[in-house]
């Protein structure tokens, strides 16, 4: 298992959109070795996003500026990447009946009505 400061280098370069040296380049088995980072780069979006949020909340704009300008700032930071998910699981759960429809669904990388709906 790669060191700590590696894993954690790792899952942030897989879960955001940062600029992350690291050399060698990592290979797949090293990702998935980050998972337990996981859960730590998740609490520092977080809190980036609450930060933002707090922040403009400070300055006394309306809650709802503040949520959207915090959202806005997560989807930057994160690539969309959790929303990609639930759109791909919203497409195959909604156009596919089997199981290996569904997966089918969710493997193509096409947004369809329920992705976009969700």
């Amino acid at each position: 298992m790669p060191p700590f400061s590696r894993r954690f280098r790792l899952a942030l370069m897989f879960l955001t959109r940062l600029p992350v040296p690291i050399n060698p380049a990592p290979e797949a088995s090293e990702i998935a070795e980050a998972g337990d980072m996981f859960p730590l780069v998740g609490t520092l979006i977080g809190a980036a996003t609450g930060a933002v949020f707090w922040g403009l909340s400070t300055l006394g704009l309306p809650p709802l500026v503040a949520a959207a300008t915090a959202l806005a700032a997560q989807l930057l930071l994160t690539g969309a990447l959790h929303e990609d998910g639930l759109a791909d699981m919203a497409d195959g759960f909604g156009g596919g009946f089997t199981r290996a429809r569904k997966l089918e669904i969710m493997r193509d990388s096409r947004l369809g009505t329920y992705g976009g709906a969700a």
